[in-house]
């Protein structure tokens, strides 16, 4: 368990004096910054998310979660890279198999950031990638992801238990709340501590859970990779 990780494990969480654990809570320790290609898992590697994007296949990231029976990956869903102006038609494209002409794939003079930006997301066993908004909504129109000053970013979605939750997130904190109890997050997100602030981490990147959203747990891993990645592109991260 967490408690009896080495001080020198990646999975070692320093102690928080003014928050005591309660045992009701996981942690999610992610193994690098990156959000196209990580892992994220607790220290008995009992909850297991591995997030993949190919470099030949930069256009799609896959997102994976670990059977502790037969220790094999069941697929949890797929996030569609690309240009939000024409991802009506990468939609098309790769639900018709015509992949190549998709972002990231045989297009040398792309912007490399235009395949960081979530388009479109599909989950396994519900039908075709659809548009990112479909599943998460947020207060970031247009201008907003023009101009990039907003101070404070809402995301929700409403999970399979029927119940909305919310991505709350400013320069400083990203938790997410659920709407029967909406001053109690249960999930948030704490970045990567540097030494020096600088130099290589002292602490990984982590995502601490509450029980109470296990059931719903693809849906709060999907939605978080992708509220992140909102979140750093429009400067909040």
């Amino acid at each position: 368990m967490l408690g009896s990780a080495s001080p020198n494990s990646v999975y070692y969480i320093r102690p928080k004096a003014d928050r005591p654990s309660s045992g009701k809570t996981h942690k999610l320790v992610l193994t690098t910054t990156s959000l196209r290609n990580v892992v994220l898992a607790n220290a008995s590697d009992v909850l297991y998310y591995e997030v993949v994007t190919p470099r030949w296949e930069r256009h799609l990231t896959r997102v994976s979660r670990l059977d502790v029976n037969t220790r094999c990956f069941d697929p949890v869903a797929e996030i569609l890279n690309g240009s939000p102006t024409v991802h009506s038609n990468e939609i098309d494209l790769h639900a018709s198999g015509k992949q190549d002409n998709a972002v990231g794939v045989g297009t040398e003079g792309k912007n490399e950031e235009d395949a960081k930006r979530a388009v479109a997301v599909r989950f396994y066993g519900m039908g075709e990638l659809r548009p990112v908004e479909e599943f998460l909504q947020t207060n970031v129109d247009k201008d907003g992801m023009k101009k990039k000053h907003l101070e404070v970013l809402r995301a929700w979605f409403r999970s399979k238990d029927g119940h909305k939750y919310t991505w709350h997130a400013d320069k400083k904190r990203l938790e997410l709340m659920r709407d029967d109890a909406p001053d109690k997050p249960v999930a948030a997100f704490y970045k990567e501590r540097r030494y020096l602030h600088v130099l290589r981490m002292s602490q990984h990147p982590y995502l601490e859970i509450h029980a109470s959203v296990l059931d719903c747990l693809d849906y709060v891993i999907v939605s978080f990779l992708l509220v992140e990645r909102l979140r750093r592109e429009i400067g909040l991260g």
